[in-house]
């Protein structure tokens, strides 16, 4: 760099009272680079308003706002500058003043990738989902690499012109004591509280990740979420579950452990001593809202699903219980609830659960396996399944020449991995197979075999929604497209299944992880609307042991489903939560509160045959509140849209689904974290249910 020596001075020796001033040339070359990073700043904060799918009402404010950030900030850094010229070698603030400017460049141009694919700025709630930067670069388009680089070119070729600009230079507006000043009167300016749209998405950063840190949740000495401890007794939690004053619980430090009663007659049952493999397909995304078997009116969109839901057993009223994959899973294996402080089955991966693995496993299944064609760290599954005996294979055991999306390998290429799989392992099995095509960004794989025509136009983005921040997704025709793909690859699925031996011996769920706030063809018309799209999911028994054509009518979740499957098998031991069997009608309840947990819209939902329950949190998170609108109760059967909020004509049975989500807020997630939700032990055996006792060598 073309310095002078005269830059490189040492400061006088300790003890001497004279100290080193900065150069002229030192002082303009920080007074360019400070107006190259607000110039880089005001390009990057354009790009937001023009491309980002939820621009600021208040365009001019907005601009304003973040600009007196970056004053702030580059103003500081500035003054710290040159006051510590007179301490080190100016080279070395140079140094450290040129890798701040290309620091925040670069953070400006990654937050404005953020904001512009999501929607809106990032949320300490966000990024307890996926803990980790692959949730970014596993979502966002791979340019973003290549701007990455161009940015940093740029910035670097801009401060290396400033340089040699500011070397002969002698005047210049900047010394230390007028950044400084200047810094503090734009950090007051920052901090005036006017109420400006999107203010978020301007955030400088620095400042943004400053909010991040601040709104992060508490933890513990071992990084765990605090949970509070709960004012009510954990036994409460019992009148969760179906017919609560017949259900045989029997240890009230595991309060949510019972024995099941015996099967009613009706209920269907699998032939006398079968083991049946398992097989859980854990659809992506895929909601009840747009399947033909469910009521969608788009011709050809589920061919496959709707087959299957005719020839098997059809679960009408579904919900997912959170809205992270990870939360079915859990859900779906060990019946358990989301909490919602947390994602559970990463941050608490070694807990002590009691679930589908371990009931089958103590019965004598002998193989668990967990298929899906993106990566097992993400959610750092591999810390999950693993140390529960399960054989995983993930995205790094697929042929790299495989098709694949931003997310994973096709699904098609997920069901020909997971057949060659399940050919290998030892009867009897159980085991999970989750797709990934249908999510976000809506990447339609290059091996689909048929496409849907006659969608309308596509959109992307997205558009505010309600209040506490909600976004819904305008991404209606690429997801149409890629569910339609999902339906291609389960069909192709099933198609190879059917060759196989096991086949006849398997009982397969079909199942969605969650639901998905994105616009449907018929549009968002209120706040219960919402939470249908986000957790109104798809369930669907099917086998060729059972007969087809039987409907579930009553309101049901992801945590019915363990109960159901240890019903069907024939196993009468100890199981624990809060679930019913579906196919038992003894066992129907229509007073049973069916409990969702909505993370983005922090709301409760308490679902029954006649009625719907929401509560809105507050961000401190409590269930007292004072706004009458954070609390709905819906009749979906006269009001299917959610337009008439019935807690006031009916203030009995909206303090009883009011209960029913204050025993599940305080107490639920605290057992968790006890690691008291599932059993004390596993009995000695695992008892048969009467008339399954006997082992048929020719069905084993």
């Amino acid at each position: 760099m073309p310095w002078s020596p005269q830059m490189r001075r040492r400061p006088p020796a300790p003890g001497t009272a004279r100290l080193v001033q900065p150069s002229p040339g030192m002082v303009a070359f920080t007074e360019a680079s400070l107006l190259l990073g607000l110039l880089i700043g005001m390009g990057m904060r354009a790009r937001i308003y023009y491309e980002s799918p939820l621009r600021s009402v208040q365009p001019v404010l907005w601009f304003l706002h973040g600009i007196t950030e970056d004053v702030a900030i580059f103003s500081m850094a500035g003054a710290l500058t040159l006051f510590s010229t007179r301490y080190v070698w100016q080279r070395r603030s140079w140094s450290a003043l040129t890798a701040f400017v290309l620091a925040v460049s670069v953070l400006h141009l990654v937050w404005s990738e953020v904001v512009i694919f999501f929607g809106h700025a990032v949320r300490a709630r966000d990024l307890q989902v996926g803990l980790r930067p692959v949730l970014f670069l596993h979502s966002v388009n791979m340019n973003i690499l290549y701007a990455l680089a161009a940015t940093i070119a740029v910035a670097w070729i801009l401060v290396r012109w400033t340089a040699a600009r500011s070397r002969g230079r002698r005047r210049t507006w900047a010394n230390a004591r007028r950044l400084l000043a200047l810094g503090l009167f734009a950090t007051g300016c920052s901090f005036l509280a006017i109420p400006i749209h999107q203010t978020e998405t301007a955030h400088n950063p620095l400042v943004a990740l400053a909010v991040l840190v601040r709104e992060w949740p508490p933890t513990d000495s071992q990084g765990q979420f605090l949970v509070p401890t709960p004012r009510l007794s954990e036994v409460n939690l019992r009148h969760l579950a179906p017919n609560p004053r017949t259900r045989e619980y029997y240890d009230t430090t595991f309060p949510l452990a019972y024995r099941p009663s015996a099967r009613s007659p009706e209920a269907p049952r699998l032939p006398e001593g079968l083991r049946p493999n398992l097989v859980f397909i854990l659809m992506e995304g895929v909601r009840s809202e747009e399947i033909g078997a469910y009521g969608g009116t788009i011709p050809g969109l589920t061919p496959n699903l709707d087959r299957l839901a005719r020839e098997g057993t059809r679960v009408d009223r579904f919900y997912s219980n959170g809205n992270h994959t990870p939360e079915g899973e859990l859900a779906l294996w060990y019946a358990m609830l989301p909490s919602p402080y947390e994602v559970l089955l990463t941050s608490r991966s070694e807990s002590p659960m009691t679930g589908i693995p371990e009931l089958l496993r103590h019965s004598g299944w002998q193989s668990f396996l967990w298929v899906h064609s993106g990566d097992q760290n993400f959610y750092q599954r591999d810390r999950f399944y693993l140390p529960r005996g399960f054989i995983t294979i993930d995205g790094r055991d697929f042929p790299p020449r495989e098709p694949r999306t931003n997310w994973g390998f096709s699904d098609r290429a997920l069901a020909r991995r997971a057949m060659t799989a399940l050919d290998s392992v030892a009867e009897p099995f159980a085991s999970m197979i989750l797709t990934v095509s249908n999510h976000h960004p809506f990447q339609l794989p290059a091996d689909a075999q048929t496409h849907l025509t006659g969608l309308g136009r596509e959109r992307r983005g997205f558009s505010p929604f309600g209040k506490e921040g909600l976004v819904v997704g305008l991404h209606t025709v690429p997801m149409l497209k890629t569910m339609h793909y999902t339906d291609e690859a389960v069909g192709y699925f099933f198609e190879m299944a059917r060759t196989r031996p096991w086949f006849a011996r398997t009982v397969f769920v079909i199942a969605s992880d969650h639901g998905l706030p994105i616009v449907p063809t018929n549009g968002v018309e209120s706040l219960h609307r919402f939470l249908e799209l986000r957790h109104r999911v798809p369930l669907i028994l099917y086998s060729p042991l059972l007969p087809g054509g039987r409907v579930v009518r009553e309101p049901a979740s992801q945590i019915d489903v363990l109960p159901t499957i240890m019903g069907l098998f024939g196993l009468s031991g100890p199981e624990a939560g809060i679930g019913r069997d579906l196919l038992d009608p003894s066992s129907a309840d229509p007073e049973r509160p069916v409990i969702t947990w909505t993370r983005d819209a922090r709301t409760i939902s308490v679902i029954t045959q006649a009625l719907v329950y929401h509560r809105q949190l507050s961000a401190a998170g409590t269930l007292r509140f004072d706004d009458v609108d954070d609390e709905m109760l819906i009749d979906p059967s006269a009001d299917p849209k959610g337009l008439h909020n019935l807690a006031a004509q009916f203030p009995a049975e909206t303090s009883r689904l009011q209960r029913a989500a204050e025993i599940y807020y305080d107490t639920y997630a605290w057992l968790v974290t006890q690691g008291r939700s599932g059993l004390p032990s596993l009995p000695a055996k695992t008892a048969r249910r009467p008339g399954q006792g006997r082992e048929s060598a020719a069905l084993r």
